[in-house]
């Protein structure tokens, strides 16, 4: 099961910082303008994302707050999505891996995986986001590969409401551009 603890093991500054910098690309993101990022932080998907049967390379880009992250199409400008640590939001959050997933994603131990949750901003000031915790985005960051899970937990909501401002500013990561 990914736990907390689990997750905690996943070291925010060990994400952002690739131990060694291999040959930097150059991706073209409609959010978040021209940007060069280490070819360590692309993920391949072998299952597409729902709704996206032809997108399976993405790069994951640490975003201007703690916990957040944006997931940016490799060949779509116009494909980002926002991901947050389900964690941060509750504590108590856990997923259980199925074998088919296990070997999909690599995962020999709970350590090498990292879930996010998918965020959905919304149309009108007055409503909130909210965050996709039934079928979060699961990560192999030594293998660079990952997957959508769907989780078997009722207690998991398709639609929880979430207040972004619990993820804290930090000095490293990407805005949206305007």
């Amino acid at each position: 099961m990914l736990t907390a603890a689990s997750h905690a093991s996943t070291d925010n500054a060990a994400l952002t910082a690739p131990a060694s910098e291999p040959s930097p690309l150059q991706i073209s993101s409609r959010a978040l303008g021209d940007i060069t990022v280490s070819t360590e932080w692309v993920m391949h998907f072998p299952l597409p994302l729902g709704g996206f049967p032809t997108q399976q390379e993405f790069v994951l880009i640490p975003a201007a707050r703690e916990g957040l992250w944006w997931l940016q199409s490799m060949s779509d400008a116009d494909l980002t999505f926002i991901l947050a640590d389900p964690f941060v939001l509750d504590s108590g959050y856990g997923l259980d891996l199925g074998d088919a997933e296990r070997h999909m994603l690599h995962i020999g131990n709970e350590t090498d995986a990292f879930a996010l949750v998918m965020i959905t901003l919304p149309n009108e000031e007055s409503a909130s986001a909210t965050a996709n915790c039934r079928a979060p985005v699961v990560f192999n960051l030594r293998q660079q590969v990952a997957l959508q899970v769907v989780s078997r937990d009722d207690a998991h909501d398709v639609r929880r409401s979430i207040d972004l401002s619990i993820y804290k500013p930090q000095a490293i990561g990407l805005r949206l551009q305007r």
